[in-house]
């Protein structure tokens, strides 16, 4: 089956906290109290005309309403923003920095900046995962203890096309073997790690100051399940160009084969013709059905993709 190791952070529900905010509400409330405030005038002194234009866009008390509404609008936009800076899965940049060094954990550093190129971080999604895993730190020998040293040693970019793609820790359960522990790891877009990155990652796993004493630990690199995939797409004379609707399923399925190229991904017969399917796309034939089960130290990995298309008269 396929099923990440962790939540998926973006399904969770906002905090209540964070206001939603309305200009129109702002608006509507400036208006209610001014007329109130108004009203208030007008008793005290009965002279006071009564207040009829509060809905003419050129009035200046309404003009002064909206830049109150955009002031008012920038000071509670600021608050929701430093509240999104101390909640750990909605802070980015340096207030994720700030955030994560209560655990002492510093965003890495990928490649030194050059004198013409900037430095290449760690991103806000890798240095977030690490800063989760690292409440499993204290516990040896723990699969969050593995992967935040494997996360560490080979840190991830923001586009994700530079540092570890994916890790997962094998043990009794998976092999069989009492006491042995597996590693496996895979670079980006399934590509597998190179002597020197596998050689970093191993040292830092097992590190004596890090691996729990009577225990054996093997990094190792993922299994490469390569596959191929031949669609066709019936498409209408009319509408959208063939070619318009042959890249955008390009897009679509390479999208679908990307998201299943982690450890043990799941590429379950009609996932990779059903993400052809789009606006224009008539019907899809698999001419070379891809299944593969979940295997714990394997990777599905796309190495060719094509699509013929098929204009119906």
């Amino acid at each position: 089956m396929y099923a990440p190791t962790t939540i998926d952070l973006s399904r969770l529900p906002a905090p209540t906290a964070i206001e939603t905010i309305s200009l129109e509400q702002l608006e509507s409330d400036y208006k209610a109290r001014f007329l109130t405030e108004w009203a208030a005038q007008q008793a005290i002194d009965p002279t006071l005309p009564d207040f009829t234009e509060a809905d003419l866009a050129t009035h200046p008390a309404i003009v002064v309403g909206r830049a109150w509404r955009y002031l008012r609008n920038l000071d509670r936009n600021r608050v929701n923003d430093g509240l999104k800076a101390l909640l750990a899965p909605l802070s980015t940049g340096s207030n994720l920095d700030a955030l994560v060094a209560c655990r002492n954990i510093q965003r890495r550093t990928i490649a030194q900046a050059t004198d013409t190129a900037a430095a290449i971080m760690e991103g806000d999604s890798a240095l977030l995962r690490r800063y989760l895993l690292s409440f499993d730190t204290p516990c040896a020998g723990s699969a969050g203890r593995y992967l935040y040293d494997a996360w560490t040693a080979w840190p991830q970019s923001e586009d994700r096309t530079l540092g570890l793609w994916d890790a997962r820790v094998n043990g009794y359960a998976v092999h069989g073997r009492r006491g042995d522990t597996d590693v496996v790891i895979i670079g980006p877009f399934g590509r597998l790690p190179t002597s020197a990155e596998l050689a970093q990652v191993r040292a830092t796993v097992t590190a004596p100051d890090r691996a729990p004493e009577a225990v054996s630990i093997s990094v190792m690199a993922a299994i490469r399940h390569e596959y191929t995939v031949s669609l066709v797409l019936e498409v209408p004379g009319f509408g959208p160009s063939a070619q318009t609707v042959h890249e955008e399923a390009m897009v679509r399925v390479r999208a679908a084969a990307t998201e299943r190229a982690v450890i043990a991904g799941e590429i379950p017969e009609g996932l990779l013709a059903g993400a052809a399917y789009g606006g224009g796309v008539i019907r899809v034939r698999d001419l070379s059905p891809v299944s593969i089960d979940p295997q714990p130290y394997a990777v599905p990995v796309m190495t060719s993709l094509t699509i013929a298309i098929e204009v119906r008269a």
